[in-house]
This record gives structure tokens, sequence and C-alpha cells, in this order.
């Protein structure tokens, strides 16, 4: 551009020359601004004895946080927190070290996958630390670093509990055979009493040789942590977690307590929370549940990404524009081997110019998407919806979809997101599903939407929860920070 300008300015060959006009110079090149230096690195004071003493208390119970002391606290520094030079460098490198991984987690922002949106903002507590120092109140900040949130707290009253069951032994695996239930007199039946009581303190370890009544119950119990249908049958699905050894729990929670450290630092008080680990979906007013519904989240291969934006409108009767990836590898071919297939399932050939034509399914109570959708901006073009296949809602894994989440009770969560609105009434929604009409209800407050990955979690009754890792990243998340080696399984 500034070279175009320079031209423009100059005479033309064969007009007038104005000798009384200055040269002109050449005009340099744009330039990029040069960046700040970095700051210079802080210097962390010498601790005095009775600090060094509170460092090494709190790091030395980085377990209690699912941490490794052992990667905070110097070799050879004594109790008596009189430190040699050295040893107060190790000392102020491990504080800083802790107080980034137990607030933001171990990894840096840049080091996340790309289906992993929520991520922390990078922080350097070196500054905070010295304040600390300087203020006399070190204490109080190592404190105040873990996440504040009750979720996080009852996994490390969780991470607590199961490593002493595994101080205490773990439990024994139960042998494969034929299904127990109600009136079994297999000499399986005591393990599996003794295996229950260590988790369940509602079950006596030692007690009849049948599959009594209080022992259905306990087994229903037990599926209902682990996210399993109910029936209180131990077959070989309800046997697989009941055999899952307290290690994997123990790891299991460590990952989940990382996951806190993503969070912000408060949540919107006003919410809609995704748990695609769970497969459920809850509405939050005043920070309270207010709503709950099953979900079907993406499977394996097509995993529903971890993100944070807000639901700005509420589409009534959506037609839904099919990918390219499913419209080629799903639905071309059933055309080709049953013709006729689209047209038949609403669908409608759009032509594009110089390319492929893309497909549409119609809106209607047909469409993939339902009566229903739920759009907030992300970069992967997921959302919530309804859908016309109900079926998938009376089953315990629920990991079925192309990424997309289908919604149990759309409309109710329509209605309560639409509450107070005076355009969409549940009178003028119903009139809007009477046809098949695509309109777009725009909220007046847009409704934070948190997508997240919970495998282990505590009940309001204080008992652990766990579900099997269908996207295998707690897995990958701890190969990640390190704690286990790359390839091995949770």
């Amino acid at each position: 551009m500034f070279g175009d300008l320079a031209l423009a300015q100059q005479p033309q060959q064969g007009a007038p020359n104005p000798a009384a006009a200055p040269p002109l110079l050449p005009i340099p090149p744009a330039t990029q601004p040069v960046p700040p230096p970095p700051p210079p690195p802080v210097e962390i004071p010498a601790l005095t004895p009775a600090q060094a003493q509170v460092a090494l208390k709190v790091l030395r119970a980085a377990d209690l946080h699912g941490l490794q002391p052992k990667l905070y606290v110097p070799e050879g520094v004594p109790d008596t927190g009189v430190l040699t030079p050295e040893q107060q460098t190790g000392l102020a490198d491990g504080l800083v070290r802790y107080a980034h991984d137990v607030r933001i987690g171990r990894m840096e922002p840049d080091q996340f996958p790309e289906l992993w949106q929520v991520r922390p903002a990078a922080w350097d507590p070196s500054p905070d630390l010295v304040q600390a120092l300087a203020e006399n109140r070190l204490q109080a900040w190592l404190d105040s670093l873990p996440p504040r949130y009750s979720g996080y707290h009852a996994l490390r009253r969780g991470l607590a509990r199961y490593r002493e069951i595994a101080a205490n032994g773990g439990w024994k695996t139960i042998a494969e055979g034929e299904k127990l239930d109600l009136g079994s007199k297999d000499p399986r039946v005591a393990a599996l009493r003794a295996r229950l009581a260590v988790e369940d303190p509602q079950v006596v370890a030692t007690g009849p040789a049948v599959f009594d009544k209080p022992l259905q119950e306990a087994v229903q119990r037990a599926q209902r942590r682990y996210g399993l249908k109910p029936d209180g049958v131990v077959g070989n699905g309800t046997l697989s977690y009941l055999n899952q050894p307290v290690g994997q729990r123990i790891l299991q929670i460590v990952a989940n307590m990382e996951r806190w450290r993503w969070m912000p630092s408060t949540m919107p008080a006003t919410r809609v929370q995704v748990n695609t680990g769970a497969a459920i979906v809850t509405l939050f007013r005043d920070d309270k549940p207010v709503l709950s519904m099953k979900a079907v989240s993406g499977k394996k291969g097509d995993e529903t990404p971890m993100l944070t934006s807000a639901i700005h409108s509420v589409v009534i009767n959506p037609p839904w524009n099919v990918p390219t990836r499913i419209a080629n590898e799903e639905l071309w071919p059933k055309e080709k081997a049953n013709p006729g297939y689209l047209a038949r399932n609403g669908y409608r050939v759009i032509p594009v110019e110089g390319g492929q034509p893309r497909l549409q399914q119609a809106s209607g109570d047909s469409s993939a998407l339902g009566r229903f959708k739920f759009d907030f901006n992300n970069p992967f073009a997921v959302y919530l919806h309804d859908t016309p296949s109900k079926g998938g809602f009376d089953l315990y894994a629920r990991n079925a979809s192309h990424g997309c989440v289908r919604l149990e009770k759309p409309r109710a969560l329509a209605d309560a997101l639409l509450e107070g609105d005076a355009t969409w009434t549940a009178e003028a929604i119903d009139k809007q599903l009477e046809g098949d009409k695509t309109v777009r209800a725009r909220l007046t407050n847009q409704v934070p939407v948190f997508i997240l990955y919970w495998t282990a979690f505590a009940a309001g009754d204080g008992q652990m929860n766990f579900r099997s890792d269908p996207y295998n990243w707690d897995r990958e998340l701890l190969q990640r920070v390190g704690v286990l080696a790359s390839g091995t399984k949770v």
C-alpha cells in the first residue's frame, strides 16, 4: 500500500516538474512493533525459619490434593526451618511449583488438546508469593490456592477415604460365573457381600449365604454409584465395575481433581451445566439445581468437547444442516444402497456451485434435532438439542451422538430459559409447535453453559460415584501430567 502511494505522488512522464518541490523520500516498509522484553524473574526472598516450617508442612501434605510431595520438597531439608542458601532456593522453587499446580493444574494452557477448551489462564505465582512472605501471611495464602468448590473438596475427602481402603488391602476380586440375583445361593454371595461392605457403610461384611433383599438393595446402590441400571442383578457388567482395583478409583479421583483446577474461581449462579462423562444436564438458578435430565453425548471418536459459552437462542423447529462428514460417511451410502432413503426421511439436496451438494433435513417431528435446538457460540459447531429417538435415554451408557448433546427434556429447558419473556410464553411456544416453521427465540439474558467431563464425583450422601471414562480422557490427562507412563491404563 505504501509503495503504491509513493508511485502515485511521483510526477508522470511528460508532466510539468515542479522544481520547487523537495524530492520525495522513500517510505520505509511497515514494521511490527517490538514486543516489550519479558519481565525479569522475580527473586524470592529467604524464608524465615517459621515460614520455612509452614512451607514444608504444606508441601509434604501435597498428596492430600492428589499431588506428589517429592516434586516440591527439596531433599535433606530439616524440619527446623534453618536452611542453607541452596535449600532456600530449592524450597522457594518448590513453593512456586506447588502454588501453580494446586491452583491452575499441572499443564500450561498451550499444552491442552484441542477438545479440552476449559482451560485456566496462565499464572506466575512468584509475585504473590513474595507479597505473602513480606506480609507474613504465607499460611493463609497457601490455604487460598486450591479450588473452593464443594465438588473439589468432596473429591479430597474421597481421595483420603480410598487411600485408606487401599492401605487396608483394598477389596478382593469376585470370580465370574452365573449372574447373582435375589435368592441366589452361590458361594460367591459371601464375596459379593464383603466387597460391597468396603464402600457401603450400610452393608455388613458377613451375613447369610443367600442373596437376600438387603444385599439386593446394596447392589442397587452400587449400580447407581456406577451409573448402571439399578436392577439389583450382578451380571458381567456390574461385576466389571466391582472388580476395578481401588488404585484405579484413586487415579480417577486425582484426574477429576485436576480438572477442577481449570475452572474459573467462581461460576455464574444461573447456568446450564453438562457432564458428558455421566451424560447429565442440569440447570442451576441461584447456584442450586432446579432442572436435571438425562442426555446423550458424543461417542468415542466423536467426543463432545469441554467448553464454556453462553446460550443465546432457542431455535424452535430447527432444520438439520448435515455436516459433510456425516453426509459422506453415513447418509450418501444409505441413499446409494436404498434409493429414495433421503427423500423418505425429509432430506433435501442443496446444490453447491463448484462443490459437492449438501444435505438439509427439514424441520418437524422426524428431524434429527427434534423440535428444539439451543445455540451457543463455539468453534466446534456443537449445541444442545431435542431428538426424535427417545429410546437412547433409557440406556445407562449414553455416549452415542456425533458430538452434540441430545436432551431428555428439551421443552422443559426451553420453558425455563424463556421464562418471563412476554413474546415466548408457553402458549406461544405451543402454537409454534403446531407447524414446522423455524423461528429463533433470542434470550433476553444469555445463560452461561459449561460442558464438562466428570468421571468421579460425590453424591449428596457423600458416597463416591464413578463412571467408565468413556473418552479415556482420565488416562490421557494423567499421562500428560506425568502421573502415568504413556500407554498405561487407568
